[in-house]
């Protein structure tokens, strides 16, 4: 697994100069200790790749999956879901995290990070105690790419506007996240479970929402 991480452009300060190994610190604490440093208004993804490092990917991953979850305006999710379809590409091919220069440059609020400090954290907190490095394999190599297909396919999915579509596919991407992260193969094997039954519900749903529309559209031109 390659998830590799680039050098801020302009560090906020020394900690983002990249001389301190955050790789064994929980996601958690680094989301927190960044929020906790309101650097500035505004934190790019240039930035936050170099400060999540060689886990840049899976935390990305996670905390626009937290986002998509928090209440937000009608038709954000296609704006906060394209960063996750670049993340799950990433992992499908196994390289570090790409994003045009345009969206490397812009990135997410201070205040937004605060927010997913504030409420997510506790929860991850949790869970991140009951994970535990097992089962290696399942969170390396190939698995890692099935993960990254997985993970794809519900992206484009959040991407569509299919009412309250966005939460369901966020929460299994971001658990999925979180176990590799975590190194944690049972993890993966369970959301893997849990992301296939999301896959198989929300294909009924943009079924059902397809013909509803067709009959309805039928129904007016008629």
């Amino acid at each position: 697994m390659s998830d590799g991480s680039q050098p801020a452009l302009s560090p906020a300060s020394e900690e983002d100069a990249g001389d301190e190994d955050r790789s064994r610190q929980p996601l958690s604490r680094l989301i927190d200790r960044l929020a906790a440093r309101r650097a500035s208004d505004r934190l790019t993804l240039t930035l936050l790749v170099a400060w999540f490092q060689d886990r840049a990917t899976l935390a990305l991953l996670m905390i626009f999956g937290i986002l998509n979850m928090l209440p937000n305006p009608p038709g954000s999710s296609m704006i906060l879901g394209m960063p996750m379809l670049y993340l799950s590409l990433a992992m499908l091919l196994d390289r570090r995290p790409w994003f045009p220069r345009v969206i490397m440059e812009r990135g997410i609020s201070s205040a937004m990070v605060a927010t997913i400090a504030a409420r997510a954290s506790p929860v991850l907190r949790r869970c991140e105690r009951l994970m535990r490095p097992r089962l290696h394999a399942l969170s390396e190599g190939w698995a890692y790419r099935v993960s990254g297909l997985l993970c794809l396919i519900l992206s484009i999915i959040l991407i569509l506007p299919v009412p309250l579509g966005n939460i369901p596919p966020a929460a299994c991407m971001t658990a999925l996240a979180l176990a590799l992260a975590m190194r944690d193969g049972l993890g993966v094997l369970l959301v893997w479970a849990l992301s296939l039954t999301c896959l198989v519900l929300m294909s009924g749903i943009i079924v059902a929402t397809v013909l509803l529309v067709a009959r309805v559209a039928t129904g007016f031109l008629s």
